[in-house]
């Protein structure tokens, strides 16, 4: 990823490495000015994002292999699949580690914020 420009080719591997690199910084930089729990969270909410991401793109990946009548239900079950261990792992956290919600909702988002930057500056770069 160094030394390599952005482009479409390699939009994936910045937008993932983005991602983790912001979720550590945030959550390194608010657990050192707000707490410790705030910034954990964070940087888990970056990085739970991230999975749920990668796990997201190779599930379509699989289904664009399949055949076409059996492409949809193996992408919904997937989909329910990944919902479901989503919905558990956040419970987990939640519930019995005791994460700060706030700083969970924030990590989750900057994947978000991510993708909104990156189509900004492809747009933007080509004159758009």
């Amino acid at each position: 990823m160094t030394g390599t420009r952005l482009n479409e080719s390699n939009l994936f591997a910045w937008l993932v490495g983005g991602s983790l690199v912001v979720s550590a910084v945030a959550g390194a930089g608010c657990a050192l000015l707000i707490s410790g729990k705030f910034g954990g969270s964070l940087f888990i909410g970056g990085v739970l994002a991230t999975a749920n991401f990668l796990w997201m793109r190779r599930g379509v990946e699989a289904a664009l292999q399949l055949q076409p009548r059996n492409a949809s239900r193996f992408a919904v079950l997937r989909y329910l699949l990944r919902l479901a261990v989503m919905a558990v792992v956040l419970y987990l956290l939640i519930v019995r580690l005791g994460v700060d919600i706030f700083g969970l909702l924030i990590g989750l988002s900057v994947l978000v914020l991510n993708i909104t930057v990156f189509s900004i500056y492809l747009s933007t770069r080509k004159g758009g």
